[in-house]
């Protein structure tokens, strides 16, 4: 906790750039909405706790206060006798006429016990259908991990494309306004026609208006990025391409294994066998320990005549019943081939999603490695276009072409690149490892 509470403050105070490493472990701190998912784990997780104390006995105080209309009474038996009485016994023998059972004020404190014996299996059912729901809520949990985490991908490496786009167009503009000096040079002196300048002009201008919508747009990913850290700390890491990517059958086997959109529908599944039990118990008998113990009792004949304690054994059969035990465990085992369907459905649809997620990384890796060729080839057109243009052999509007050619080889390069880091991270979730992510990053190539 000290170790948390540490970087924490560091990282709170601290103007230097973050890696995504470092980023992902704030998120994990500061996001509201992961926070409330652990509170439901936490939750579940009492709950299953509780489950313990199924087993134990109920003890109970029981004390009481009960005011009667009048005090019970009844005719006292020996007035009949009295006289017999009083003969034997030299004198009169002076009887009330009634004998109080009960007075009308009752007082009364016991204690009393229960104690489940046998349920029909009902009380481990309902423990096993808790530890279900902690596992659903932990399963849960990482599900919304995985969604903030891919969140967070985009958004990091997002400000790290947004950021080269706009260094791409600044490049470009820088270019545009070379040549359009150069231009200027070149009309003043003859060799080009004015429609060469005039278009010189335009396009500088076009260029500027794209490097405008470049700059809001990396300070808009600069935004998201700050949402989900709380800081103005810009990234550190790169975006990279990595040469240990494994096999696609690797990945559908983790994500088989520990997928944990396939792990809630697990953890329903034995909730829907606990309940199952659950139902089935209803056709058993229950048997209960009871006992009573009286810790306090009036001086009533009616009260002192009553045992001090009792123990005992109850049975219950239910031989009727209005809840419909039958259709209930029927919709039961209905519930339970539903989910043994959604699981089945579910594994098909994510291995088809691993095989697309997987091709397409390998697609965007292979074009960012083939237009490393298109990229040399658009500076070396640029520089020649640039020089002809200043011999007076070539038109204004070729070097701008050149320069837009240039300009697009580099956008879609990022492009590429940036896709290919998100579909790694894809894999990675759906495997279940948002670790190997961290691995591949630190260990492949960067690109600055």
């Amino acid at each position: 906790m000290r170790s948390l509470l540490i970087f924490f403050l560091l990282i709170t105070f601290s103007n230097a750039n973050i890696s995504i490493e470092n980023a992902w472990k704030k998120v994990l701190l500061l996001n509201e909405g992961l926070k409330a998912s652990n509170a439901d784990v936490l939750y579940a997780d009492e709950l299953n706790k509780a489950t313990s104390s199924f087993y134990l006995p109920e003890l109970n105080l029981n004390t009481s206060y009960t005011r009667l209309e009048k005090d019970i009474q009844m005719s006292n038996p020996l007035i009949p006798i009295q006289g017999l009485l009083g003969t034997l016994a030299g004198k009169p023998i002076p009887m009330p006429d009634k004998i109080t059972l009960q007075e009308k004020d009752i007082f009364s404190s016991s204690l009393s016990l229960l104690w489940p014996i046998y349920t029909g299996g009902k009380i481990d059912a309902a423990s096993d259908f808790f530890k279900a729901k902690k596992e659903e809520a932990q399963a849960k949990y990482k599900l919304n991990k995985d969604k903030v985490f891919l969140k967070l991908i985009k958004s990091y490496y997002g400000v790290l494309l947004a950021k080269e786009l706009l260094n791409t167009r600044e490049e470009a503009r820088n270019s545009l306004e070379l040549h359009l000096n150069n231009s200027k040079i070149l009309k003043s002196q003859g060799q080009i026609a004015s429609i060469d300048l005039l278009n010189a002009k335009v396009k500088l201008d076009s260029a500027n208006i794209e490097n405008t919508k470049a700059k809001h747009k990396y300070e808009i990913t600069k935004l998201s990025l700050k949402n989900l850290i709380n800081s103005n700390d810009l990234p550190s890491s790169s975006l990279f391409i990595s040469s240990k990517i494994e096999d696609k059958e690797v990945y559908e086997k983790q994500m088989l294994d520990s997928y944990s959109a396939l792990d809630i529908i697990k953890a329903k599944q034995k909730q829907v066998d606990s309940n199952i039990l659950i139902k089935k118990s209803e056709y058993f008998p229950k048997i209960v320990a009871f006992g009573n113990y009286t810790l306090y009792k009036d001086d009533s004949i009616n009260s002192q005549s009553k045992a001090n304690w009792n123990a005992g054994l109850a049975l219950k059969f239910n031989l009727f019943s209005r809840k419909g035990k039958a259709e209930n465990l029927k919709a039961a085992r209905i519930m339970k081939s539903r989910l043994s369907y959604t699981l089945n459905q579910s594994k098909s649809d994510l291995s088809l999603l691993i095989e697309k997620t997987y091709k397409e990384m390998l697609q965007f890796k292979s074009e960012y490695e083939d237009l490393d060729s298109s990229l040399s080839l658009a500076h070396e057109n640029l520089r020649l276009r640039s020089l002809a243009f200043k011999e007076g052999i070539s038109t204004s509007i070729e070097v701008v072409d050149a320069q837009t050619f240039l300009t697009a080889a580099k956008t879609k390069r990022l492009n590429a690149i940036y896709n290919y880091v998100k579909k790694v991270s894809q894999l990675c979730v759906l495997s279940g490892t948002r670790e190997m992510f961290f691995k591949l990053q630190s260990s492949s190539m960067e690109i600055k």
